[in-house]
């Protein structure tokens, strides 16, 4: 685990440049399955972080009970002035409520994915992405009765596999 983490701060810090097209700004996202305000970030050309957190549901009752939080680590493979190809990886932590019972449990999930983001020509602080990719998590949990609490059951929530997001950012330059 330390060895991943070194990796993964060596990728970042080396990847830093003196690029003009530093920016970073507030956006909003919709994907299948949720809807989430987040921060996103190009430190460089190539290095990109997003920071999210929002509502979410279950693809079996499409109620917008849950809730999800994590962050995205964006490269680069192709850079124009007007659009960015990328690739990445996501990490987030999503809480649900089970749908038969008072109960709450909770789940990491992770992922990959590729991007493409267009940004408007005039203005160049609007950005549009579309984002497809895959992602996995899964938890097996235990429902009791509301009463005596007794075990009804165990249950297994898996993550829906389809990452299919769709987002607009205002942008600002960073200095």
């Amino acid at each position: 685990m330390k060895s991943f983490a070194l990796f993964f701060l060596l990728i970042s810090f080396l990847s830093l440049n003196s690029f003009a097209q530093k920016i970073g700004g507030f956006g909003g996202e919709i994907s299948i399955l949720s809807l989430k305000p987040n921060y996103r970030t190009w430190v460089s050309r190539t290095t990109g972080y997003e920071f999210f957190g929002g509502v979410a549901s279950e693809l079996e009752s499409f109620k917008p009970n849950d809730v999800e939080v994590g962050l995205k680590y964006l490269h680069a493979v192709m850079y124009s002035r007007t659009a960015r190809t990328y690739i990445g990886v996501v990490g987030k932590w999503k809480f649900i409520n089970v749908f038969d019972s008072n109960e709450n449990t909770s789940l990491p999930v992770a992922g990959v994915f590729i991007g493409k983001e267009w940004y408007d020509k005039r203005i160049k602080r609007k950005g549009f992405a579309i984002e497809v990719g895959y992602q996995f998590g899964t938890k097996e949990y235990e429902v009791t009765g509301p009463i005596n609490h007794d075990v009804l059951g165990k249950y297994r929530f898996e993550e829906f596999p389809l990452i299919l997001n769709l987002r607009y950012t205002l942008y600002k330059k960073r200095r």
